[in-house]
C-alpha cells in the first residue's frame, strides 16, 4: 500500500498550519507540538524546509516559521522532496534481484503519474 511517511506527513501538516496563517504569519514549534507534533522531530523536518527556501525561520520574540511564498505558489512535489528527497515508487537502481524483477518499466510510469498528480497540487489546496 503506497503511504506518506511520517516525515513527510508532519512536513505536510507543517505547512497547512502556515497555510492557513498566510505568508506573514508565523508558526512556532510550542504551536506545533500542541497539534500532537514532536517537536524534535518537526524542527529537522522546518530545517529542511528552510534549506529548500521553502520557509523561513527567524528567532526570539515572535519569531518562528513562516511560509516565502503564497500557498498556491508552492507544489506538494516541492514540499515533499524537501522532506523526502525525490518522489519514487521502487529504487530499482540498488535492485538485490538478480537480473531485477522485471518491474522497472511499470514502476518509471508509475513514479512518473504519481510525480504528475503531485506537480498539479498546491499548498493551497489542502486547505480546500
Amino acid at each position: 500500500m503506497f503511504t506518506f511517511t511520517k516525515k513527510a506527513d508532519y512536513g505536510l501538516a507543517l505547512l497547512t498550519a502556515l497555510s492557513k496563517k498566510g505568508r506573514s504569519g508565523r508558526v512556532n514549534l510550542k504551536e506545533l507540538a500542541e497539534l500532537g507534533m514532536p517537536r524534535a522531530f518537526v524542527s529537522k523536518i522546518a530545517t529542511s524546509l528552510v534549506e529548500a527556501g521553502i520557509i523561513n525561520s527567524k528567532e526570539g520574540k515572535g519569531g518562528g516559521y513562516a511560509l516565502n511564498y503564497d500557498p498556491g505558489e508552492i507544489l506538494i512535489k516541492e514540499a515533499l522532496e524537501a522532506v523526502e528527497g525525490e518522489v519514487e515508487t521502487a529504487a530499482c537502481g540498488t535492485c538485490p534481484v538478480s537480473g531485477g524483477c522485471g518491474q522497472q518499466g511499470f514502476m518509471d510510469r508509475l513514479t512518473g503519474d504519481i510525480n504528475g498528480v503531485l506537480e498539479s497540487y498546491t499548498l493551497a489546496d489542502l486547505l480546500k
